[in-house]
């Protein structure tokens, strides 16, 4: 089989990831004056789960009436993540959403206003409202994050990004042990694209994909973090995976903002009873690890119907329901829902990544030269991420990654590196499409919702089993080719999940374990940290001072 032409490409910038985070990043590095390449699997602006994200933002409202104040936001983070959460990250997320609303400005990024002032929502988890929202009039309601996506796009263009679509990065490059590069392969053009890049930002989200129900979109597939421990960079907190509570189990699958809850919406179980307050005093204005497993509590002790538990917004006022969430009142209505007459069936579903690449305060790894930001990056949201933070946190490290990046592709010069020689072309007897299905399904069965020692030692041996038999999967064309590195991220992706699961012996946030399901601050109040030195997993506890 013919193999795979080169292209050898220089950029001071390499930023991999074409959502908000990386367009953020390659903006502020191009604002410093560097160089700056943006690559994605997808298309740049249109890929990723920014495009799918509900737009809502927790921002420190600038309104001087607001009874927000940086100490309560800091509280509120805190809070959800069960106080495991990195304090220095916490500061600069409180303090750098104040830029968000600038930043929006320049790149045309508009957000929701009524009656001259921006539209502020009070959402689950949160001690007031400070969930700002972009204006999606003109983009279609289930790929709404365009709003944020399209407009930095163009931005990136008119200053002179260079950007790179449909070109996955199968392998970052080092030299000495220092970032020098990445690999990536060009689906278009069928090539291998080799960048020489003294500064490499990650920024390619998260890794829904390693579980069979999620709602990520299909390109989310645990890439930032298999890269990153793959060329040396510690990891953090890989066991709190958070589950979104409402997703809506109809013909048209979408996400119910969490915000509805904040107008009075509550859930009901299938003999039509309240049940949160069982699980949490906040009722229905818990967060989100509370309210998954409320639910998945709720179904697997025969109070559901068909796997489901239900939204009641029957009482509501029309007109709340008309101007606030007119959009949603009409994906429901092709599935012939009224919520003002009938209740909502709603599942648990695989949503966010609360660990990852762990960084310092300039969004730099443990590798020299790589940095990350956004849904690669943990330490933030600590045990369970509190609703809006996923949005905000992109532009707030996304600046200063790309910021930090520009400097230190100045001072450091384009660097050499040894090369890449991708996966060959083979006739193998195993489909890799069928190897991720196994795996997707075994991590929803196992390592998911709820965990037990058990369950967590059965996908360790799947994770193993598969990646045993990665050489005998079939590779014919460039789209396998791409196929078989996602499966190997997601295969690193899980085993770091189930690790992770498998060492902390106890409940907290969104990790919840059957059969430790207290918290033990005594033992367990910190963090695992994870690292591949020399192909041997190394895994670190850190209590949190």
């Amino acid at each position: 089989m013919k193999q795979l032409s080169i292209e050898k490409i220089k950029t001071e910038v390499l930023v991999i990831g074409g959502g908000a985070a990386g367009l953020t990043a390659a903006l502020e590095a191009k604002e410093r004056g560097a160089d700056v390449t943006i690559i994605s699997k997808s298309r740049v602006g249109k890929s990723g789960n920014t495009i799918i994200a509900g737009t809502g933002m927790a921002i420190l409202a600038p309104d001087p009436d607001s009874k927000d104040a940086p100490e309560i936001f800091r509280n509120d983070i805190l809070r959800s993540g069960k106080e495991i959460n990195d304090r220095e990250m916490i500061d600069l997320h409180v303090a750098g959403t104040r830029k968000i609303i600038d930043k929006f400005a320049q790149w045309g990024v508009v957000l929701s206003r009524r009656d001259d002032r921006y539209m502020i929502k009070h959402t689950p988890g949160h001690s007031t409202a400070r969930s700002f929202y972009t204006d999606i009039r003109n983009y279609p309601y289930l790929t709404k994050g365009l709003s944020l996506t399209l407009p930095q796009l163009r931005t990136a263009r008119q200053r002179g990004v260079r950007i790179i679509d449909y070109a996955p990065v199968v392998a970052l490059l080092l030299s000495e042990r220092r970032i020098a590069g990445a690999a990536a392969v060009d689906k278009k053009e069928q090539k291998v694209l080799m960048f020489q890049s003294p500064a490499v930002v990650m920024a390619a989200g998260g890794g829904g994909m390693v579980y069979a129900r999620n709602n990520n979109t299909c390109d989310v597939t645990g890439d930032s973090y298999a890269l990153g421990y793959e060329a040396g960079a510690m990891l953090r907190d890989m066991e709190f995976v958070q589950f979104y509570p409402t997703r809506v189990s109809a013909c048209i699958k979408f996400n119910i903002s969490n915000a509805i809850f904040g107008e009075g919406a509550f859930l009901l179980n299938a003999r039509g009873e309240r049940f949160m307050a069982k699980y949490d005093r906040a009722g229905d204005m818990a967060t989100r690890d509370v309210m998954t497993r409320a639910m998945f509590n709720e179904i697997a002790e025969g109070r559901g119907s068909s796997g489901n538990v239900f939204v009641d917004c029957r009482h509501l006022p029309k007109n709340v329901l008309a101007q606030k969430y007119a959009e949603f009142l009409r994906l429901l209505a092709r599935v012939r829902i009224d919520p003002s007459r009938d209740l909502i069936p709603i599942s648990p579903t695989t949503h966010f990544f609360m660990g990852g690449i762990a960084v310092n305060r300039r969004c730099e790894t443990t590798v020299p030269g790589l940095l990350a930001c956004g849904e690669a990056v943990g330490g933030l949201h600590g045990a369970n991420r509190l609703a809006g933070n996923a949005l905000s946190e992109t532009y707030v490290f996304g600046m200063i990654a790309g910021n930090q990046a520009a400097l230190l592709a100045k001072a450091a010069g384009v660097p050499e590196h040894q090369g890449f020689t991708p996966e060959p072309f083979r006739r193998g007897e195993l489909s890799v499409a069928e190897l991720r299905r196994a795996l997707a399904l075994a991590t929803w069965k196992c390592i998911s919702i709820i965990r037990d020692q058990r369950s967590i030692d059965k996908a360790v041996r799947e994770i193993d089993d598969i990646s045993a038999s990665l050489d005998r999967a079939r590779i014919e064309s460039v789209y396998d080719l791409v196929s078989f590195y996602e499966l190997k991220s997601m295969l690193a992706t899980a085993r770091l999940i189930a690790l992770g699961a498998g060492r902390r012996k106890e409940s907290r946030g969104a990790h919840y374990r059957s059969d430790y399901p207290h918290t033990d601050n005594s033992s367990y109040r910190g963090n695992f940290y994870l690292r591949n030195i020399n192909g041997r997993l190394d895994v670190r506890f850190r209590p949190v001072s």
